[in-house]
């Protein structure tokens, strides 16, 4: 049976404490002025919360995947965009922790203290859910590494201090994919901002990149081993994004709830209607489900359990799709009123479709580990 110690109901307690009085306040201001909460941000990090899953010799937690879920889901019940950016914190914060010791002195403490974002660069246009479809190159030149090519729908894009990138280092083949970290004021990057249906405040865009030059210990791991390096890591993303859209659709639902067991319609309280009582319960069974799920990932992706892959695909996906549509289902309880900016509710929704949309190709990889890739209509 999944339950908390009592350190991890403390964290819970103190970080839920903190997002309900520093963040919810200000998550509105930020989304409707698209700006990136870089006061939030350094506040976040004297809570420890943008080192989470940092050794503590660089300045991080060193916490366990269950504690940062834990964290991130009381986060994201009061600010989804935060949410997303100490996610996005602690997995570039991880991925260095495959290069040089000088870039992980430069950067990693800096992470930790908030002072820096680093954005993960990896799909492009016309390379989706299919990674090796990337076409951005990188060749090397004597003691350097020339970079070309676009990535599309990066997360911090327009702020980051620098990118972590995916990039092909054995010429167009399928195989030969790298990782490499350039720094955000390197010549030839030309940056698109996005306007955003949600997540407004992590200034998303598209990366041009046009010879750029990298100095060739900036490769983060082996030639040609990213995929295989970076697994791990990508299941712990997909299973805290879960946990991170669950977290704003359990508060859109607690807020559904209490409106529904004081707003008085045809002289009884909303609440009283089987049509509202259903909709209501099924959400919540079906967020418990999904949040267990998020939680069983993270256990399986801590032990490098064999069958991590398909629990943290299987987390994702069903965290944004039940996190969707129990704030739909919240605001349809609301009516007009949650159709309104008054209310967060519209917000929480544009927020979670993010998270649904990125969700939906992670079908394939769930049919491929039950399956096999022989049976897959691509394959």
């Amino acid at each position: 049976m999944f339950e908390l110690n009592e350190e991890q109901k403390a964290i819970q307690k103190s970080v839920r404490d903190f997002a309900k009085n520093e963040l919810a306040p200000k998550a509105s201001y930020w989304d409707t002025h698209e700006e990136f909460p870089w006061g939030l941000v350094k506040e976040m990090a004297k809570m420890g919360l943008t080192g989470l899953r940092l050794p503590t010799g660089y300045g991080g937690v060193g916490a366990d995947l269950t504690t940062t879920g834990i964290a991130l889901e009381e986060v994201a019940r009061y600010d989804h965009n935060c949410a997303i950016i100490l996610c996005g914190s602690n997995i570039t914060g991880r991925i260095l922790l495959h290069g040089s010791e000088k870039m992980k002195q430069n950067y990693l403490p800096d992470i930790a203290k908030g002072r820096c974002i680093l954005a993960f660069a990896a799909m492009e246009s016309e390379a989706g859910s299919d990674v090796r479809a990337i076409q951005t190159i990188a060749k090397r030149v004597k003691n350097h590494y020339v970079v070309n090519g676009e990535k599309s729908m990066i997360t911090f894009a327009e702020i980051a201090n620098g990118f972590v990138l995916l990039v092909k280092t054995n010429g167009k083949s399928t195989e030969g994919i790298s990782c490499i970290f350039i720094e955000a004021n390197r010549s030839g990057i030309d940056i698109q901002r996005l306007q955003g249906f949600g997540w407004r405040a992590t200034k998303w865009g598209n990366i041009a990149l046009n010879d750029v030059q990298v100095p060739a210990d900036h490769l983060i791991g082996e030639k040609n081993n990213a995929l295989s390096m970076l697994k791990p890591t990508v299941q712990e993303q997909r299973a805290l994004t879960g946990l991170i859209a669950l977290g704003t659709a359990r508060q859109a639902l607690g807020e559904a709830v209490d409106y529904a067991k004081n707003r008085k319609v045809f002289g009884k309280l909303l609440g009283k209607f089987e049509a509202i009582q259903f909709k209501l319960v099924e959400d919540f069974t079906l967020l418990e489900t999904a949040r267990l799920t998020c939680f069983q990932a993270l256990h399986l992706i801590e032990k490098n359990a064999k069958e991590a892959s398909i629990w943290a695909a299987m987390a994702n996906l069903i965290g944004g799709e039940f996190a969707y549509k129990a704030v739909n289902d919240a605001m349809d309880v609301y009516g007009g009123l949650g159709y309104s900016r008054e209310l967060p509710i519209e917000r929480y929704l544009r927020d979670i479709k993010a998270v649904q949309i990125a969700s939906a190709t992670l079908k394939m990889e769930i049919g491929q580990g039950i399956l096999g890739k022989e049976f897959l209509p691509y394959a």
